[in-house]
């Protein structure tokens, strides 16, 4: 049996119990993927899936893509207020409308309403000391924003309108030394239904996952086994689907070795295992397939994996150098995107028999 982190005795035992329950053979799935044509040449990061159609991507010096063909096509547009900055986390609300953070300093959001027409400036940090590693949202109303700490303190924004304004999350856990999060992919930070969300760290002693079931307003954090006491070592993505979590990263300085890389939850993220076998290296990327449960698709610098049972047990499938993925609510269509401006769009098929 791996050894599992988490709180709670009850809680422990009752995740045991469940991951050691043998399980059915998953049915064998095909992973299809496709090349497309960015037209930029960038290391592509922040990843925003509308639907099956419609995505949008954030990429350096503040350029913008949307494609709302199915990726047949790409179209590029500039943040002017953002040149020479990286837009690394992205949030689609339909065709028209999405939000983009820059990575670094100065941090600042921008919103646009007409496809990448016109940008609007809706968030500027005014200390100057906030690095924004992830963005999400509930619904078109109440959304996120998760930085490094600042001062000493982790540093949560929280919107009521869309992201038209935000306020600071109160009573958060306090952070190990040298913890932050990481920018890699904009899914260190993930929601679920109800208000709950998922936010994992890195570069402390423990790599850690702080999480809340209120839209923000209180918090819990436990410890995961992933890897952790060095700056570039933890969580650098996390995907939800029901109750089973899965959390990948590992050290982005040691990309091809696998100790530390993957974890799974089946209790909402309370208690954490580790896999019996996991990708073959760091990964900065997961997500779960809809409508195949317990599939999860994890990209890194090294190769792809394919999880068909919850993240148990891990296959590698194919393409390196991808940075990010995500899929369409609902659907099994979706993209990755990585260096050199990677883009390949993903269809999951169930295999013939």
């Amino acid at each position: 049996m791996k050894r599992a982190i988490g709180a709670g005795l009850g809680l422990v035992l009752t995740a045991l119990t469940a991951a050691c329950q043998p399980a059915a053979p998953p049915p064998a799935v095909n992973v299809e993927w496709t090349a497309q044509q960015s037209g930029v040449a960038t290391s592509l990061r922040g990843l925003a899936v509308v639907d099956a159609m419609t995505a949008w991507v954030g990429a350096p010096d503040g350029v913008v893509l949307r494609t709302i063909d199915g990726g047949q096509s790409w179209t590029q547009s500039r943040i002017g207020e953002a040149a020479g900055l990286d837009l690394r986390s992205a949030h689609g609300f339909d065709a028209e409308h999405a939000l983009f953070f820059t990575a670094g300093s100065p941090a600042r959001l921008f919103e646009t309403r007409d496809g990448g027409a016109s940008f609007t400036l809706l968030y500027e940090d005014a200390s100057e000391a906030a690095f924004f590693d992830g963005l999400g949202f509930w619904d078109d109303s109440r959304g996120i924003a998760f930085s490094d700490p600042v001062d000493g303190v982790f540093h949560i924004l929280l919107s009521e309108d869309g992201g038209q304004n935000w306020s600071e999350a109160v009573s958060l856990p306090a952070p190990l030394e040298g913890e932050a999060g990481f920018a890699a992919s904009d899914s260190s930070l993930a929601v679920g239904p109800e208000g709950r969300v998922w936010i994992g760290t890195g570069g402390g002693a423990r790599a850690r996952i702080l999480m809340s079931d209120d839209y923000g307003a209180s918090w819990d954090v436990v410890d995961t086994p992933l890897a952790s006491g060095e700056a570039g070592a933890g969580i650098f993505s996390i995907a939800v689907a029901g109750n089973n979590l899965v959390a990948v990263g590992g050290d982005y300085t040691r990309a091809d070795t696998g100790e530390g890389v993957a974890a799974y939850s089946l209790d909402r993220g309370r208690v954490w295992f580790e896999p019996a076998n996991a990708p073959t290296g760091y990964r900065s990327g997961v997500a779960a397939i809809p409508g195949r449960p317990g599939h999860f698709l994890a990209v890194g610098p090294n190769g792809a994996d394919l999880s068909r049972d919850g993240g148990r047990t891990w296959e590698t499938v194919a393409l390196s150098g991808l940075n990010a993925i995500a899929f369409a609510p609902g659907s099994a269509d979706g993209w990755a995107v990585g260096a050199g401006g990677q883009i390949q769009r993903i269809r999951v098929d169930q295999a013939m028999e």
